[in-house]
């Protein structure tokens, strides 16, 4: 009798990423197999992380995937799956042919495992199914790929508009980040640009406001967006929350506390060789994305510090249910550019000192505003 439990469903129903959330979270163990009626594809889960792949889809062969990057030359793979059969396994067959070391095998197949586990998120319909039980991986090449990692990543493979569309909402959708990121994120390997938008996030603002302010084109931040719903990185802000709407008087606190973090960053960098120029580089960008915000900002170059009563000046001239978001999103860009300033013009020590004050003080610029 088997203790297996067998759980069955259609990706009409569940959207894989979200199914794979729901595993990691819960820290489950078993096989998922996912099928589009032609091909099967399973994924070995081992608490949390995904341990082994496998494919019925021809494609997604071990020779065929060695062709495809190159590693195996055509007269080595028409010979190799001459060879297979018969007791021997493909590994050893190309290390009898002298057309991969043992230790090529072992890279082959393992990259080959992580191609068969990304390719699942290609799939939009399907059914799958879910047997959780242990299972043995003695005779396995195994993984250690994270729940989470794997869905980051899979999830950037993804063009379906009306899926991200969808998951997100419209731009008037308010997003804010959760208080505290769940520990895998340092694992992420995010891009400055993707940082960037979850750093956006911290005191809420909506998917307009976002996209203006991202540095990606607007596809791929609505993209990025879903991930982090997915991930859990990010909520939706009731349009009735509990958070009190910002006034006049919430801005120049807010201004003073990222200030804080502009002048420690302006005053590490101020030392390196050609520091004024970066600084200049930085104030120009911020007038080409932030025009009325940034200008007269000229502070911002000699001592790392915003001038509070020219920025909130300038805030008037935007419409007044627009200006928080406005002036968070100037804000987060700034600091931003004093981030890539330092990561340019620090020793890799010096950038991590930066970091470290920033992150450390970060919570206290947006994280409790209103």
């Amino acid at each position: 009798m088997s203790d297996q439990i067998t759980l069955n469903g259609s990706l009409s129903d569940i959207s894989l990423p979200i199914l794979l959330m729901s595993l990691y979270r819960e820290r489950e163990t078993g096989i998922l197999t996912l099928g589009d009626g032609t091909w099967n594809k399973s994924l070995y889960l081992s608490e949390g992380s995904v341990v082994y792949a496998s494919s019925t889809d021809p494609d997604d062969g071990l020779l065929e995937a060695l062709l495809r990057r190159g590693l195996l030359s055509l007269p080595h793979y028409l010979r190799a799956r001459e060879a297979t059969g018969g007791g021997r396994s493909v590994h050893q067959v190309l290390v009898d042919l002298g057309a991969l070391g043992p230790e090529e095998v072992v890279e082959g197949v393992t990259q080959n495992l992580y191609d068969i586990a990304f390719s699942l998120f290609e799939l939009r319909c399907g059914t799958y199914s879910l047997g959780l039980a242990p299972f043995s991986t003695l005779e396995m090449v195994t993984l250690s790929l994270d729940i989470p990692i794997l869905v980051y990543k899979g999830m950037q493979r993804i063009g379906a508009w009306s899926q991200i569309y969808r998951a997100v909402g419209d731009p008037s959708t308010r997003l804010s980040r959760v208080r505290d990121l769940p520990s895998f994120v340092a694992e992420l390997d995010m891009t400055s640009e993707d940082e960037h938008i979850l750093a956006l996030t911290k005191a809420g603002m909506s998917v307009s406001s976002i996209v203006d302010a991202s540095y990606l084109p607007a596809f791929q931040t609505y993209r990025q967006l879903w991930i982090f719903l997915t991930l859990g990185l990010l909520e939706r802000v009731p349009a009735e929350g509990p958070r009190r709407k910002p006034t006049p008087d919430d801005f120049e606190p807010l201004l003073e506390r990222y200030n804080d973090l502009f002048s420690y960053a302006h005053s590490q960098i101020e030392p390196a060789e050609r520091s004024e120029d970066a600084f200049q580089e930085l104030y120009l960008g911020l007038l080409s994305s932030h025009p009325r915000l940034a200008d007269g900002q000229t502070d911002l170059v000699r001592f790392g510090k915003i001038d509070v009563d020219l920025v909130l000046w300038n805030l008037r001239s935007f419409p007044e249910e627009e200006r928080y978001d406005r002036l968070v999103a100037f804000l987060e860009e700034t600091l931003y550019a004093f981030v890539l300033a330092s990561q340019q013009h620090l020793s890799t020590e010096g950038h991590q000192r930066v970091l470290a004050y920033i992150r450390r003080n970060a919570r206290s610029a947006a994280g409790d505003a209103p």
